[in-house]
C-alpha cells in the first residue's frame, strides 16, 4: 500500500520534477557563459520548483534527486526545512486519559501527570521508509506529530532502574513492569504509560570528528524536538491480584524516584549517553490516588462543589421525586415557587445531565463520588514529598484482593 501510494506520487510529481532538471540545465550553461543575470533566474526558476515539489510531497523528490547523484537534492531538503513545523493532534481524539477517569479505576490506583519542558533536544529514531533524512524523529503515523511512545517511556524508565541499580528480577520491578511471557508464567505489569506529543520539530547537526585530524568529516542532519518544547508524561498504575497498600506505598516511592531520575538525569529517547532527552517540570503537575486520603490537603472532593450536590457528593433531594426519580422542570418550578425561590434553567439541566450519568435506572438514588485524593506539585523534589505524604497516610497493612 505505501509502495501505491508513493509511485501514485510520483506521477504527480512528473511535471514539477521536469521543471527541475530544465532549470538545472539553464543553471548549469548559465555559469559556463558566466552570464550572471540567467544564473540568477534558474536558480529562481530551481528554489520555485522545489517549493512546488515539497508541497507535493518533498521525501521522494529528494530520494528522486539522491538516487541519480544530483545536487538538486540539496534544493528540495533546503526548501524542505524552511516549512518544518509539527502538526497538533486535536483534543478531540483524546489520546490521552484525564485524571478524573482514575475514579473508575479499581482503589489504590494512582494516575501521575508531569508537564515538562525540555532542556536538551530529544531523539529518537522512526520506521519510515521514505525520508530525505537518514534519523527522522518517530511521529504519529496519522497526523505526523512528533512523539514518545508509550514502549518508548516504559522502556526508559526501566532503564532508569536498572541504573538505579534495580535489576530484572527485583521481585518489585517485576510487580511494574511485568516479565517475559513466552509461557503461562509471565505476568503483565501494573504499570501502564501514554504517548507523549509535542507542538515543536526541529533540526540537530551531528559532526563526527576525525581521530587523527580533529575535524570535521560528514556533518549530519537529525530530526529532533527541540530544547523548549513542552509535553506530558502520563503513567498509570493499576494493582490486580493480591494487593497489600505497603506494596502499593514502596510502589509509588519506586516510580516517582524513577521519573525523577529518568526526566532529570539519564534522559529519555536515544544518544542519551550525551545529555539528549533531558527535561523538567514546566507547569503544575498532578499525582492522584483511589483512596480516601483526609489527612492531605487536597482530597478527592472538588474544591467548589456543584451548586446541586450536597457536601457528601450526592444529589440534593429538591431534585428527586419521593420515589427517587427526577423531577420534570415543571414539578421542580412548582417547588421553588413553593419556596418562594427563582428557577435557574441552567442548574436544572446540569443536575439531570449528573444524574442521568450517575444512576443505573430511573429508580435509584443517585451515587455518591469515587473516593480519590488528588495533589499537585510544581517541580519534582515537591513530588517526592507529596508521595512520601501519600505513603505515610496509606492504610497499613490493609490487603484487597482482585482475583477472579
Amino acid at each position: 500500500m505505501q509502495y501505491d501510494y508513493y509511485a501514485f506520487r510520483k506521477e504527480q510529481l512528473g511535471e514539477t520534477l521536469n521543471e527541475l532538471d530544465r532549470a538545472k540545465v539553464e543553471l548549469d550553461k548559465a555559469k559556463q557563459r558566466k552570464d550572471k543575470n540567467a544564473r540568477q533566474q534558474a536558480e529562481r526558476k530551481i528554489e520555485q520548483a522545489a517549493e512546488k515539489g515539497v508541497k507535493l510531497e518533498p521525501h521522494l523528490s529528494y530520494l528522486w534527486y539522491e538516487a541519480q547523484g544530483s545536487e538538486l537534492k540539496n534544493s528540495i531538503r533546503d526548501a524542505w526545512q524552511k516549512h518544518l513545523n509539527a502538526s497538533i493532534i486535536p483534543n478531540a481524539f483524546h489520546f490521552t486519559p484525564d485524571i478524573s477517569a482514575l475514579k473508575h479505576l479499581p482503589s489504590l490506583s494512582f494516575m501521575l501527570r508531569v508537564p515538562f519542558k525540555l532542556k536538551k533536544p530529544y531523539l529518537s529514531k522512526d520506521d519510515r521508509t521514505f525520508h530525505l533524512l537518514d534519523n527522522p524523529i518517530r511521529k504519529d503515523k496519522v497526523f505526523k506529530t512528533p512523539m514518545v511512545a508509550s514502549t518508548s517511556w516504559k522502556g526508559a524508565l526501566r532503564a532508569t532502574f536498572w541504573q538505579l541499580g534495580h535489576q530484572e528480577e527485583d521481585e518489585q520491578i517485576i510487580r511494574l513492569f511485568g516479565d517475559a511471557r513466552e509461557d503461562e508464567k509471565g505476568q503483565a505489569g501494573r504499570l501502564y504509560f501514554y504517548p507523549t506529543f509535542f507542538d515543536k520539530i526541529g533540526l540537530e547537526v551531528i559532526n563526527p570528528h576525525d581521530r587523527k585530524t580533529g575535524t570535521g568529516k560528514n556533518p549530519i542532519l537529525i530530526e529532533c524536538v527541540p530544547t523548549n518544547a513542552t509535553g506530558e508524561f502520563i503513567l498509570l498504575y493499576v494493582p490486580f491480584g493480591s494487593v497489600k497498600s505497603d506494596e502499593v506505598a514502596a510502589d509509588l516511592q519506586r516510580v516517582a524516584e524513577g521519573v525523577e531520575k529518568m526526566l532529570t538525569v539519564y534522559g529519555f529517547g536515544a544518544k542519551t549517553s550525551s545529555g539528549f532527552g533531558i527535561a523538567d517540570v514546566s507547569n503544575t503537575g498532578e499525582l492522584a490516588i483511589r483512596a480516601d486520603l483526609p489527612g492531605l490537603e487536597e482530597s478527592s472532593t472538588p474544591a467548589q462543589q456543584p451548586e446541586f450536590l450536597n457536601s457528601d457528593g450526592n444529589l440534593k433531594q429538591e431534585f428527586l421525586n419521593p420515589d427517587g426519580t427526577f423531577k420534570t422542570e415543571k414539578q421542580y418550578k412548582t417547588f421553588l415557587q413553593s419556596q418562594g425561590r427563582t428557577h435557574n434553567k441552567k442548574l436544572y439541566q446540569e443536575a439531570k445531565k449528573w444524574w442521568e450519568a450517575n444512576t443505573k435506572d430511573s429508580a435509584s438514588k443517585s451515587k455518591s463520588l469515587q473516593p480519590m485524593t488528588k495533589v499537585s506539585f510544581t517541580n519534582l523534589s515537591e513530588l517526592g514529598d507529596r508521595v512520601k505524604e501519600i505513603a505515610e497516610n496509606l492504610p497499613q497493612k490493609k490487603e484487597i484482593s482482585y482475583d477472579s
